[in-house]
């Protein structure tokens, strides 16, 4: 809605015309932001899917080889087997900004103490286990760090598709509506202006007649 409240004069009109630019500008800025953002998410969310996808599939793979070996060594074997086995896993997470959106670059590291246990003593099944799970883990990261940037690219997309809508629907055809009201009533007050002038002077005409 216009402001109609606002003086309609040059000073005004002028500083309107400057602040419908801006908005201009910023509407401009925020559509190019936020298609580059949907793009970047749209990629993220198949890569997402994808990842998921992979993970659910390799921890089949490990479950299945972890049934394997307790049918070849026994529930019980497994269990105390479970306690040698000793891995360090390293995370780290750096960040990297894409709009000004942070988004998580998450590395995992493994480290293995091996032997865990007397190889001749176990299944192949027992090392498959562990290997499975150790790639499962390490997968894991990967999911992570895309999950975390689809969030918060569906939250910045969110946000920004806002601030295009209000510039778009809201503030844009308000300075133009306001910008009209205001070049309107200018024209009207040239109008009323050279009337009077021209009126003024036919009377002066007439004065000088008589």
């Amino acid at each position: 809605m216009a402001r109609y409240g606002i003086a309609p004069t040059k000073t005004n009109l002028i500083n309107l015309k400057r602040d419908l630019s801006f908005a201009q500008e910023g509407h401009a800025l925020l559509e190019q932001k936020r298609d580059i953002l949907v793009s970047e998410l749209m990629g993220m969310v198949d890569r997402a899917e994808e990842a998921q996808r992979k993970v659910e599939e390799k921890l089949q793979e490990a479950y299945s080889a972890f049934d394997e070996a307790i049918i070849q060594n026994g529930r019980n074997k497994i269990s105390s087997l479970s306690s040698t086995v000793s891995i360090d896993w390293d995370v780290s997470i750096r960040n990297r900004r894409v709009m000004g959106v942070s988004i998580p670059l998450i590395q995992t590291e493994s480290r293995a103490h091996k032997p865990y246990y007397e190889l001749s003593e176990n299944s192949f099944w027992v090392d498959e286990t562990v290997s499975l799970f150790s790639e499962v883990l390490s997968m894991l990261g990967d999911l992570a760090q895309l999950k975390v940037s689809v969030m918060r690219l569906s939250n910045e997309v969110q946000k920004t598709i806002r601030r295009v809508n209000a510039l778009e629907k809201v503030y844009i055809p308000d300075y133009e509506e306001t910008l009209q009201y205001i070049q309107e009533m200018l024209n009207e007050f040239d109008r009323q202006a050279f009337f009077i002038q021209k009126m003024i002077k036919n009377r002066l005409k007439k004065k000088k007649g008589g």
